[in-house]
């Protein structure tokens, strides 16, 4: 035991003091949680987007214009357009038409007809976005009818009927527009009831990401280089001729690589910490009040991660295919397993290729303890099959790897 701990230790050393390790371990990994925290920025901060909504007015009336504003009150962006003006018009995304005789309908109790076109190169986000904000501004406006209406002089609202809005005085017309201009006093907040199931996003999609990223990038990379070097100079040959087990000789380089990947889940785990805590970055989720679940799902990932170097490395024979098939491989599990991109908006076939896959396991893990907030027993299961996976390519590697041919 005493010497495999050595072995360990002594690659992680190795590993330490290379140059590049600086930069692997370090400065990019780094400049990767910085370019997420500018394009996410803060996780609590909620932003209302605008979406642009040209209208195309074919009625001309008050209750028309009063509809206009109503839209602009749901933080559309609107620009009103005469039917001369829209047939000259090639509008790029979304626009709204209110129809003709618009006013006069609903003064006479009649439905009233409002269109919106979407083409199709418009952005389905904004779309749905729009579509939902032009429902509510249609309940407000009726919700505003019926209150001018159970207010309005009866006679008055009559003779509109029969001769159309012309014969509304100002006062009412104002009165109307005037509840039109209200602030809505009812504010929604909506969360998810008991353990939801929200798609990760923002800082907290990213960051997991660039961990489970690059531990597997640095494991694989790293490690299939160090055994695919040593098989070359003939290191492990001369290491079997020690008192040493080959089992154990295999057992002390897993656990080095091991070793190489908490080195650098701590490292990214410790700066963003920091980072956060001294406001040079917003993240919407600290690192150490997971830290129970945390440290024994990370121990079965780079555990996985460096049984499967070990596993690479014995069907490497040149640091040459070490370096870019390692590369290739960490770049693929990374975006199958869902470090790039949420599992959950992934096709089916893919969700299923990641079961198979040690970073899917090590995200659905994070996401149970940071996006889900499902506590330490979020991790059962992906330490499980982390470990069935690292026991499977440990047991590849010890036949792959033969550190005793000569």
């Amino acid at each position: 035991m005493r010497a495999l701990v050595h072995i360990a230790v002594q690659d992680l050393r190795m590993h330490l003091a290379e140059k590049s390790s600086i930069f692997f371990l370090l400065l990019m990994p780094l400049g990767f949680v910085f370019f997420f925290s500018m394009i996410n920025g803060s996780g609590d901060e909620i932003t209302e987007v605008t979406v642009a909504l040209p209208v195309v007015d074919r009625d001309g009336g008050f209750l028309a214009k009063a509809f206009v504003e109503q839209l602009r009150g749901e933080n559309f962006r609107v620009e009103v357009y005469s039917p001369e003006e829209a047939d000259t018009t090639v509008f790029g995304t979304r626009f709204v038409e209110i129809a003709e005789g618009f006013t006069d309908t609903i003064l006479a109790g009649g439905q009233a007809k409002v269109l919106l076109t979407r083409r199709a190169s418009s952005n389905m986000s904004y779309d749905l976005a729009a579509e939902v904000r032009l429902h509510e501004a249609q309940v407000r406006f009726l919700g505003n009818l019926i209150r001018w209406a159970g207010a309005a002089d009866s006679v008055a609202v009559e003779e509109a009927v029969e001769e159309s809005d012309r014969t509304l005085d100002s006062a009412e017309k104002g009165r109307f527009l005037a509840l039109v201009a209200e602030p809505s006093t009812v504010t929604v907040a909506s969360e998810f009831a008991g353990r939801g199931r929200p798609v990760p996003s923002g800082m907290g999609q990213s960051i997991p990401g660039v961990m489970v990223m690059f531990v597997v990038m640095t494991v694989l990379i790293g490690g299939s280089e160090a055994l695919t070097k040593e098989k070359q100079l003939g290191t492990l040959q001369r290491l079997a001729t020690a008192p040493l087990r080959r089992l154990e000789i295999l057992a002390g380089k897993t656990l080095g690589l091991t070793l190489l990947g908490l080195t650098q889940a701590a490292v990214l785990i410790v700066a963003t910490e920091l980072l956060v805590r001294t406001k040079l970055i917003s993240m919407d989720f600290l690192w150490t009040p997971h830290l129970l679940g945390l440290v024994p799902l990370l121990v079965c990932y780079c555990l996985c991660a460096a049984a499967l170097g070990v596993f690479l490395s014995g069907l490497f024979r040149t640091t040459q295919q070490a370096e870019g098939l390692a590369w290739l491989i960490g770049m693929v599990l990374s975006g199958i397993g869902g470090a790039w991109w949420p599992l959950e908006i992934m096709p089916h076939s893919m969700r299923v290729l990641g079961n198979f896959l040690p970073t899917a396991w090590a995200m659905k893990g994070l996401h149970g303890l940071i996006t889900f907030g499902l506590g330490p027993t979020a991790v059962i299961v992906p330490c499980i099959a982390l470990l069935a996976m690292a026991a499977l390519f440990w047991a590849l590697g010890s036949r792959t790897l033969r550190v005793a041919e000569r």
